[in-house]
C-alpha cells in the first residue's frame, strides 16, 4: 500500500517516509514503520493491503455508533455488513462496560481520552472469520473524543506524553495477540471549525497543521516506547488522510497561489517527517522545532 499510494498522486510525494525498528531480545527481525498519505478505507477494502490489526479512534464511552470520532465509522460500517461479527464485537464491549471505568480525576466516560484503549477480536477465536470481511482480525479502539465530539478543543487531552502511553499500550496488546502488520490513522488531529476555540489564535490552516504534527509526534513516541518489547509486529503503517492534506494545500496548477501553496506544503511535510523521526527516536516535538509556531498545541501543559 505504501508503494502504490506513492504512485497515486505525485503531488503528495513529500508525505511518505519509512524507518526501521531494530531487532530486540524478543524479536530477531527488524520492523518497518511507514508514514504515508492515503486512506484507511483502502487498507481495509483491498485484501492485498489488509493488515492483521488496526488502532482505531473511538470515544470515551465506547459508543461505536456515535457520530464522533468520525474515523471509527470506517471500521464499524464494514463490521456491520457481517452481523455475527458485529454482535460479537458488541458482546465484547458489553463485557467491558461491566468492568470499572478507567476515567479518574474528574474525566468523564469509560475510557480516558488519549490514554485508554479497548482490544477486540473480529471475531473472537473459535469463531469463523468471514471470507469477505473487509476489516482486520484484531483492533484496539483508543479513546480520542467524546461521543458527541468536542475533545479536539481540549488540547490538554492530546499532550504527546499522554497519547504515547495509549498508543504504546495498544501496540503491546495487538503485538501480544500475534499481529504482524498494523495500520493506524492520525488521531486527535481533527480541526475545529471556529478558530477562537483554540487557546491561542494561530490561523485555521496553521491550527490544522499543528494538530497533525502533534498527532504524528505522539504516535511516533508511542511506537518508540513499545519497540523494545516487540515480539510479532513486522510492519506498522501510519496513514495521513490524503484528502485532508490536499484540502490544506492543493490549488489549481495555473493559480497565482500555486507556488506559495507548494512551498507551504513542503514546509509542512518536512515538519511532519521531523516529528515522525524525533518521536521514533524518543524525542518530543516542540514549537521551537517548527519555527516557533504551534505554541498552543505543541507546548501545551
Amino acid at each position: 500500500m505504501f508503494g502504490e499510494d506513492q504512485k497515486r498522486d505525485a503531488s503528495l510525494a513529500l508525505s511518505f517516509l519509512s524507518a526501521d525498528l531494530p531487532t530486540t531480545k524478543t524479536a530477531a527481525f527488524a520492523a518497518h514503520v511507514y508514514l504515508s498519505a492515503g486512506d484507511l478505507e483502502r487498507a481495509f477494502d483491498k485484501p492485498e493491503f489488509r493488515p492483521d490489526a488496526a488502532i482505531i479512534p473511538t470515544n470515551n464511552d465506547l459508543q461505536i455508533s456515535a457520530p464522533a470520532p468520525a474515523t471509527q465509522s470506517v471500521l464499524i460500517d464494514r463490521v456491520k455488513k457481517q452481523p455475527d461479527v458485529m454482535r460479537d464485537l458488541e458482546d465484547q464491549i458489553a463485557a467491558r462496560r461491566k468492568q470499572p471505568s478507567a476515567a479518574k480525576g474528574g474525566e468523564p466516560g469509560l475510557l480516558r481520552i488519549g490514554l485508554d484503549g479497548f482490544l477486540a477480536q473480529l471475531p473472537r477465536r473459535g469463531h469463523d472469520i468471514p471470507v469477505d470481511a473487509a476489516f482486520p482480525k484484531s483492533v484496539c479502539l483508543i479513546a480520542t473524543d467524546f461521543a458527541n465530539g468536542g475533545a479536539v478543543d481540549r488540547r490538554q487531552l492530546f499532550l504527546q506524553d499522554r497519547v504515547r502511553k495509549g498508543i504504546a499500550a495498544c501496540l503491546a496488546g495487538l503485538d501480544a495477540a500475534g499481529a504482524q502488520s498494523l495500520v493506524l490513522p492520525l488521531m486527535g488531529a481533527g480541526s475545529a471549525k471556529i478558530q477562537t476555540n483554540d487557546p491561542m489564535f494561530e490561523g485555521q490552516r496553521t491550527l490544522k497543521e499543528c494538530r497533525l504534527i502533534n498527532a504524528t509526534a505522539g504516535i511516533a513516541l508511542g511506537i518508540h516506547d513499545f519497540a523494545a518489547d516487540r515480539r510479532s509486529l513486522r510492519e506498522i503503517g501510519l496513514v495521513q488522510w490524503d484528502q485532508e492534506v490536499l484540502g490544506m494545500f492543493k490549488v489549481p496548477a495555473d493559480s497565482r497561489a500555486a507556488q506559495s501553496a507548494l512551498a507551504a506544503y513542503r514546509t509542512y511535510a518536512e515538519q511532519v517527517k521531523q516529528a515522525f523521526r524525533k518521536g521514533l527516536g524518543g524525542q518530543k516535538t516542540t514549537a521551537s522545532d517548527v519555527n516557533g509556531t504551534c505554541n498552543a498545541i505543541l507546548n501545551g501543559q
